[in-house]
């Protein structure tokens, strides 16, 4: 399903369970929560995690917004799951060099 939200280890599986298991009917709502999720991890991050997770945060809002009008059905939660790796993907390429 999500295996770029998965390899990011501790973080990804709290994005992945957030997503799924948030009670966000709008994508506003959900961009905010994934990003308040990202926030609380950031200061255990690994300092070569930061950047991604920075870039990752900043486009999510916009990300959502664009594809969803709602996103409180499954198929929709499954979407914006899918839609994250790409995000990550790119969050990836703009951060620097692969670790």
């Amino acid at each position: 399903m999500a295996i770029q939200l998965l390899s990011l280890g501790v973080i990804g599986v709290r994005l992945l369970d957030r997503i799924l298991t948030s009670s966000a009917t709008y994508p506003e709502e959900l961009a905010d929560q994934i990003v308040d999720e990202i926030n609380v991890y950031l200061g255990r991050a690994r300092e070569e995690e930061k950047s991604l997770l920075f870039n990752l945060s900043c486009e999510v809002h916009e990300a959502l917004a664009d594809r969803f009008g709602r996103v409180d059905s499954p198929q929709a939660r499954q979407d914006v799951a899918q839609m994250m790796g790409l995000l990550i993907y790119r969050a990836k390429v703009s951060s620097g060099p692969a670790r």
